[in-house]
């Protein structure tokens, strides 16, 4: 009998399961069924890495890299860094990433038709409470600019965690409410993604930066264009859903992103 890996034991699980399968036809999504039930605790040490072991030598056979380097399942886009280093009460997330040179400018501008999304960080856990706006522009008669919260699934915006409408009618610059129809609930250290929609077809103008992306620097995650937002363009005109289709979503870098805060309840 051909001894095991070192410090191996006789395997449990994964090696009497999978037995009958081959490298070429091992799928992801069995290798996840074999290992999904076993708990993260130094007793399954040893079947543990025999998952891993198995999973990098189909891996090798297939040449597909599903499920270690991307999600198996999810759309994925080159998403810049986010800058996830505030940690105090009030918190503004500037619209642009912070690992390469660029060009901004702000200014008001009137809001695209459909949901318009982009990352932050939650620097510590909480609810969310004042949420401000700016405008620097005069809108009457328009109709309100919604924002949502939604988690992250696959890198990607998930289900809503909260939504919020702005009445930014008049000659204010700032605007803010803590009116939530949903409150999110925030937890320190999670990527969470803003979208921002119009009420109706009277869309209001709302400060933003309109980002200029130019030669990245150093070593990056991606050798080419990086992505800021997504922008969903498959999706209803002034819709903020309770969950999101990855097939509607289009990466851009030249939308108008606004400039928002929130302060903590």
């Amino acid at each position: 009998m051909t001894p095991p890996l070192p410090d191996s034991e006789r395997s449990r699980r994964i090696y009497p399961l999978l037995q009958n399968q081959d490298l070429e036809n091992l799928s992801q999504a069995t290798l996840k069924s074999v290992g999904d039930p076993i708990s993260i605790e130094s007793l399954n040490e040893d079947e543990l890495r025999k998952l891993v072991l198995v999973n990098l030598a189909r891996l090798s056979i297939k040449s597909e890299w599903n499920g270690l380097l991307t999600s198996a399942t999810s759309t994925q886009y080159a998403l810049e860094p986010i800058d996830a280093s505030q940690l105090t009460t009030y918190n503004r997330f500037v619209p642009y990433s912070v690992d390469r040179t660029f060009g901004d400018a702000v200014a008001s501008a009137t809001m695209e038709d459909k949901a318009l999304f982009s990352r932050f960080v939650a620097p510590k856990s909480g609810a969310m409470g004042d949420f401000t706006l700016r405008t620097s522009a005069t809108n009457t008669s328009k109709d309100d600019c919604k924002v949502a919260i939604y988690s992250t699934t696959n890198g990607l915006p998930g289900t809503l965690v909260g939504a919020i409408s702005m009445d930014v009618n008049g000659g204010g610059d700032l605007y803010t409410s803590s009116s939530w129809t949903t409150t999110p609930t925030l937890t320190a250290g999670d990527t969470y993604w803003i979208a921002f929609a119009p009420e109706g077809s009277a869309k209001p103008a709302i400060s933003g930066a309109a980002v200029a992306l130019y030669l990245e620097l150093g070593i990056t995650h991606y050798p080419g264009t990086g992505y800021t937002t997504l922008y969903n363009n498959g999706g209803t005109n002034y819709d903020l859903p309770s969950t999101i289709t990855d097939s509607q979503l289009t990466a851009v870098n030249d939308k108008n992103l606004p400039i928002w805060s929130f302060k903590y309840a």
